[in-house]
């Protein structure tokens, strides 16, 4: 039984009036992230009608959207059957595609590169299953849907001393994006000095939400470099005479650490930093001549950081390519995998992608990883 006649059959059991609160539901957006459906291509009160357009408009989505509608006209009874039902068809599927061989997934980002229309959804059965058979090696999420959690995004784009960064606000349109697609609410700041990065990062440990969140989620854009072996986000009013307006990455850690941050004690935290980390090349040529707690806890744990560049490189050419590709592969593979092969994945993308010949040879890099289980987003599940 296909996606649509499971759609179809459990519609029956609407009644008109039933069908038109259901019809008024996709015309208004089912949830805040769902596109609505024009009333143009609406206009029928033929229940396979309604579910040929719901799968032609959310060719990925059309039974979950369809879950949630219900459950926004307090027809739970209905959207149970109907999500129990799209269960047993979609797992076959899940499990092919987590299978499949990576060679179609492996294509290099273009230049005219657009974010995907929507981000896959996982499956409860998926999930249920994971979390049962694995339970001890996952990062348990506090919410029987989706991760929940809360997410700083800063972006620098125009400096007083520095290159103005093109393409900036599309990666800050992009990952905002992406991470309320995720679940997480987004805090935003742009053109920060270094000093006020740090005061955001700050602030943004003390929040209360993270009490009840399961993860978090740090996103810094900006001009970088690397100080005392250090690497360091450059403040809007940095200048090269006078390099004081800077903050160091490794200050991030000591804010959301445990000591600091006690409400994500054994929550995932992410990192995610688009800045140089010095001015070398990535490529080179080589001549081969042969061929709060009152139990002892880990001060620092769960992180995970992933740079644009290794130590030492600048990153000037992953410009659009970097969190291209992590909204890319985090939207199409993020409902199966868990984090650390999503960055692996990232990672051998970037490492085959045409884009980065020769001396502009360019890899992102894992840095300062204490997750201690796997990290899976679960994205979609509403």
């Amino acid at each position: 039984m296909d996606i649509k006649r499971v759609m179809n059959d459990v519609l029956e059991d609407l009644l008109d009036k039933e069908l038109k609160q259901f019809i008024w539901q996709l015309w208004n957006g089912v949830t805040a992230g769902t596109e609505p459906i024009p009333r143009a291509k609406l206009q029928t009160s033929d229940r396979e009608d309604v579910v040929d357009c719901m799968v032609k408009q959310y060719p990925d989505d059309a039974g979950k959207i369809a879950v949630q509608a219900l459950r926004n006209m307090k027809q739970n009874e209905l959207a149970r059957r109907l999500e129990l039902k799209l269960q047993e068809v979609q797992q076959p599927v899940q499990e092919k595609a987590k299978n499949a061989p990576e060679s179609m997934e492996l294509q290099p980002i273009q230049s005219d590169w657009h974010r995907p229309y929507r981000i896959t959804a996982c499956s409860q059965q998926f999930k249920y299953s994971l979390l049962k058979q694995e339970r001890n090696e996952v990062y348990m999420p506090t919410s029987s849907s989706w991760r929940k959690g809360s997410a700083l995004l800063i972006n620098n784009i125009k400096f007083d001393h520095l290159s103005y960064r093109n393409g900036a606000e599309i990666d800050e349109e992009n990952m905002e994006w992406l991470l309320r697609a995720l679940g997480y609410s987004v805090e935003k700041h742009t053109n920060l000095s270094g000093d006020a990065i740090n005061r955001a990062v700050e602030n943004f440990s003390k929040r209360h939400e993270h009490q009840n969140s399961d993860s978090t989620f740090v996103v810094i854009m900006s001009h970088g470099d690397r100080f005392d072996n250090k690497d360091a986000i450059l403040g809007v009013h940095y200048q090269r005479k006078n390099p004081n307006d800077i903050f160091f990455v490794e200050d991030i850690f000591t804010h959301l650490n445990s000591v600091n941050c006690p409400a994500l004690i054994d929550k995932p935290k992410v990192i995610l930093i688009h800045a140089c980390r010095g001015g070398d090349d990535g490529g080179v040529y080589v001549r081969d001549s042969a061929f709060e707690s009152d139990s002892w806890v880990h001060k620092e744990k769960d992180f995970v950081c992933f740079m644009s560049s290794l130590p030492g490189e600048s990153s000037k050419n992953t410009d659009f390519y970097f969190f291209n590709y992590i909204v890319d592969v985090f939207s199409t593979s993020a409902y199966i995998y868990d984090i650390m092969e999503l960055f692996r994945r990232i990672a051998l993308r970037m490492e085959i992608d045409p884009h980065f010949r020769d001396k502009e040879k360019l890899l992102p890099c894992i840095e300062r990883t204490t997750l201690v289980k796997k990290f899976y987003l679960f994205p979609g599940l509403m």
